[in-house]
């Protein structure tokens, strides 16, 4: 069974990617998908020798190529300097003999909406969403398509990763403490998220959609769920069939994200090109892949520009890892990779982690991906190389 982990670049040079790399192959993980562009965070890292917590804000960890960007450029994560940190581990991949793709997460960045407001996804109220560039804008998109072509041409990748370059969802991934006591259910959660930024708009008008009946649709549902009148488990589906033009305005974002993935994949042939589904973080069912069209995701026509997908299968019940594999590979035409997080809260014990594995080779996952190397104990470790061992 072929088997990836995901690694952000601190933790590897911390440790010393060779000796990194070396560990992971007696594992039995041949790849590694090095974090190179990232949404702010702050890691806990249990085995690392020179640091156990590591801040940053949402940045690049490569030096860009400063000539193929726009007015939206990657911004190098200040601890790094002047050094290149994807560079030094891409060049201890090559000596040791290990795969190494780069995991791209490119309008997921609340730098880059702090930065540049007008090109973020805007709410039904006008408001700024500064946590998600917006991918119908044509400057974000020249973004995606120059930050694509760099970390594919000439640094040592095997592959392109990609995660959130699409619509995203809702209120988002978080990028702060967020004080939201207000229940939004489902249906508010899609409606605070969908975009009606200029070019958004335009691009409805183009398709023939009354954009002033959809944004007044999305505003009156929300301000609805404010006051209670709409319940929280009100199926999205079913709500937008009675409110065609919203419908139809949420519908033309496929056509968008379709055209922007093919470029996408153009740029990074011959090397594959990886897409992430099921975006909702620990067991947030909100986000299963048949919800996948709530981030303007058409998964048939993603499936002739995307070489394979990765399900982020993080459950502790092993029957949710199958049945989330399995129904990826009913609606994606490519191999599906299951994302498993080797840790807490989903995983605390080997046999939790060996049920998830065996149910996710079971269901005919083409390839295992866990989370993440720096972030789990060293025991959790073990428990990957073990588990691997038991479906070899």
């Amino acid at each position: 069974m072929n088997a990836a982990i995901w690694a952000h670049p601190w933790d590897l040079l911390d440790e010393g990617p060779e000796s990194a790399f070396e560990r992971l192959l007696n594992l039995g993980i041949t790849k590694v998908n090095l974090a190179t562009t990232m949404h702010s965070v702050q890691t806990l890292n249990p085995h690392n020798p020179e640091r156990k917590t590591f801040f940053a804000d949402a940045s690049a960890y490569f030096q860009p190529d400063a000539d193929r960007y726009g007015s939206i450029e990657p911004d190098p994560n200040e601890t790094m300097g002047e050094k290149d940190w994807c560079h030094r581990v891409a060049t201890a991949a090559d000596e040791i003999g290990i795969t190494l793709t780069s995991w791209l997460v490119p309008f997921h960045s609340s730098k880059q909406g702090r930065r540049h407001p007008e090109a973020t996804i805007e709410s039904p109220f006008g408001d700024s969403l500064v946590w998600g560039l917006c991918p119908s804008n044509p400057r974000v998109q020249r973004y995606g398509e120059a930050l694509v072509a760099d970390v594919a041409t000439g640094r040592g990748f095997d592959g392109v990763e990609m995660e959130l370059a699409d619509y995203q969802y809702g209120t988002g991934y978080g990028w702060h403490h967020q004080e939201f006591f207000t229940d939004l259910g489902d249906l508010g959660e899609f409606l605070f998220g969908l975009c009606f930024c200029e070019h958004c708009l335009s691009n409805a008008r183009a398709a023939g959609v009354d954009v002033d009946a959809a944004r007044k649709a999305a505003k009156t549902g929300l301000e609805a769920r404010f006051d209670g009148a709409i319940a929280a488990d009100t199926d999205v589906g079913g709500w937008l069939t009675e409110h065609p033009e919203l419908r139809m305005y949420a519908e033309v974002r496929r056509d968008t994200l379709a055209e922007l993935f093919e470029s996408f994949a153009n740029t990074i042939a011959p090397e594959p090109f990886t897409y992430y589904l099921k975006m909702g973080g620990l067991g947030d069912d909100r986000m299963s892949v048949e919800h996948s069209w709530k981030h303007g995701l058409d998964l048939e026509r993603l499936s002739e520009f995307v070489n394979d997908v990765t399900v982020l299968a993080y459950h502790s019940d092993p029957t949710v890892v199958r049945d989330d594999v399995r129904t990826t590979d009913s609606l994606v035409d490519a191999p599906v990779t299951a994302g498993i997080l080797a840790g807490h809260p989903i995983v605390d014990s080997y046999d939790q982690l060996e049920s998830q594995v065996s149910a996710a080779v079971s269901a005919g996952a083409s390839e295992l991906s866990f989370y993440g190397y720096g972030v789990v104990p060293e025991r959790n470790l073990e428990w990957i190389g073990t588990a691997l061992e038991s479906v070899a």
